[in-house]
């Protein structure tokens, strides 16, 4: 009898046993299958941030580097500033102040859409005095803004804004990818405002250079140019103004004259390096190779990579001087690919300057 009931307690220690490792084992199973699963939300995080940067492995474009006339229509008319007006009995106010403020694009006026700068200031001077509610977007979002304008003339009435429409100017094409181009390498901001101004759309025109203002210390040099802006001169359309850059599509007119240029590979920035490189520039009025040096890559204030070039050829230093203002965007070959592009002219020496990465530039 003893030994039956010492047989049994083995047998029920054995069980417990049996069940708290089987406890055991699933509790393991279930803690290792959780971390499995973490591991596997790290990974694929990691891999989703990854592919947020542009796969330029095995891309090829046709390096430009020519000049065009820049035309840019904001979306909206840009407020500039406020100011003071004096009303027709001579007492001076500031009607739009803390109302409309810099930066604000002007769409519409009394639900009326505002095309350009003059269609607002004949709407605002023969207002007749009634209220004016602007439809402004601010900071993306769209607002209403309630102005009481000032007579300063018979029936002629003003709110006190400095606006702006359109920008126009030279600047270079960097690249052509098919029916696509990206041009400046930086974007384009108001002068005033120093904000990236929001693009409506825009033209690239072909300009005609008849010269270049050298650049020396303290004077940045400029490419002069003319630009007739016809429709048949469009070389290209423009839809984004982008930090490193503004793109769009090229006209039937451009892609035909960039037919006889062989696309080369794009660079990794990774593959970039201090040395030797080559601007490409139709600063001549021919398509040519100028030597440079890529003196310094760095971070700059976004956390990209960009570097500092110096141009050593001393065919482009009796032409410019070096870089002056027109030969943003000009592209940056090394080792014959396209490694960036022509951003700023350093203003104390013009034979120095920065370039942008085209792994940037294309993100």
């Amino acid at each position: 009898m003893k030994t039956y009931k010492k047989m049994l307690r083995i047998m029920l220690v054995a069980n417990v046993l049996f069940v708290l490792a089987v406890a055991a084992m699933g509790y393991w199973q279930e803690h290792h299958s959780k971390e499995i699963m973490k591991t596997n939300a790290t990974f694929h995080a990691d891999t989703s941030n990854k592919r947020k940067r542009t796969d330029i492995s095995g891309k090829k474009v046709i390096p430009v580097g020519k000049t065009v006339g820049i035309y840019i229509n904001t979306k909206g008319i840009l407020v500039i500033d406020t100011g003071e007006v004096t009303d027709i009995d001579g007492k001076k106010s500031n009607p739009a102040k803390n109302r409309l403020i810099k930066g604000d694009y002007i769409e519409t006026l009394n639900g009326k859409m505002m095309q350009t700068k003059k269609q607002l200031i004949d709407a605002i001077v023969h207002c007749g005095g009634e209220t004016l509610v602007f439809g402004v977007c601010r900071n993306g979002e769209d607002v209403e803004v309630k102005v009481e304008p000032v007579e300063t003339g018979v029936d002629m009435y003003k709110v006190g804004i400095w606006v702006r429409d359109d920008l126009q100017g030279l600047g270079t094409i960097t690249y052509a990818d098919g029916e696509s181009f990206g041009a400046l390498g930086h974007s384009i901001t108001d002068v005033d405002t120093g904000e990236l101004l929001e693009v409506s759309g825009g033209e690239l025109y072909s300009a005609d250079i008849f010269g270049v203002e050298k650049g020396i210390a303290g004077t940045p040099g400029e490419i002069e140019g003319m630009i007739t802006y016809q429709t048949e001169n469009v070389v290209g359309y423009i839809d984004k103004n982008k930090v490193y850059g503004i793109f769009g599509t090229t006209t039937k007119q451009l892609r035909q004259e960039l037919s006889n240029i062989e696309p080369i590979p794009v660079a990794a920035t990774s593959e970039v390096k201090e040395g030797k490189a080559y601007i490409q520039s139709y600063v001549s009025g021919t398509r040519q190779l100028y030597e440079i040096e890529i003196v310094n890559i760095h971070k700059n204030d976004r956390g990209d990579s960009e570097m500092e070039i110096q141009v050593t050829d001393d065919k482009l230093l009796t032409l410019t001087g070096g870089i002056v203002q027109g030969m943003s965007g000009s592209p940056i070959i090394q080792n014959n690919k396209i490694a960036g592009a022509v951003t700023h002219v350093f203003v104390n020496d013009p034979t120095k300057g920065y370039g942008i990465f085209m792994e940037s530039m294309m993100e």
